[in-house]
């Protein structure tokens, strides 16, 4: 095919192009999907054989295949990297210890009593609610909660008298 050719082709069928990406809601790397439909031009006119029927048709269902497979692959690719990456934070996450804050709270426990330095050490460290910590002391809700404000109020003072 001729450099002149191609052109008068592509220029011809970039609508088409364009009605693709919009038909298949193509939106993300639409540059590169823009890319892929000026191939697809290339090659039906390589290919194309008048026994095929019209070229435009001819080439409609080449360029949609040719969108549909590259949406197939990018979608395996993605999956490919993005499991893993959830996995490995997940695997991270549970690996690391906050050794830091835990020495911090329990620093700031020292001030309580022993229950509200169980809220606190329930709370913030094992991420345990209020009807979790009941069930494992095997005390009331309203109790937990007593404990709570009771450290609350005493954490507040401390933390505003450092400052």
């Amino acid at each position: 095919m001729i450099d002149s050719e191609y052109r008068i082709l592509a220029e011809q069928y970039t609508p088409m192009i364009h009605h693709m990406l919009k038909k298949l809601a193509i939106y993300k790397h639409k540059e590169e999907f823009i890319q892929i439909g000026l191939i697809s031009i290339w090659e039906a006119h390589q290919n194309y054989k008048e026994e095929k029927g019209r070229f435009s048709s001819y080439l409609y269902m080449h360029m949609k295949g040719r969108l549909l497979d590259e949406l197939k692959r990018r979608s395996k690719e993605e999956q490919r990297i993005v499991y893993p990456e959830e996995a490995f934070w997940e695997t991270v996450a549970s690996a690391f210890t906050f050794t830091d804050e835990e020495q911090y709270i329990q620093t700031l426990c020292k001030s309580l009593t022993k229950k509200e330095a169980k809220w606190v050490i329930y709370t913030f460290i094992q991420q345990l609610t209020i009807s979790e910590i009941a069930a494992k002391e095997h005390v009331s809700k309203s109790a937990v909660k007593g404990w709570k404000k009771g450290a609350i109020l005493k954490l507040k003072r401390l933390l505003l008298a450092a400052k």
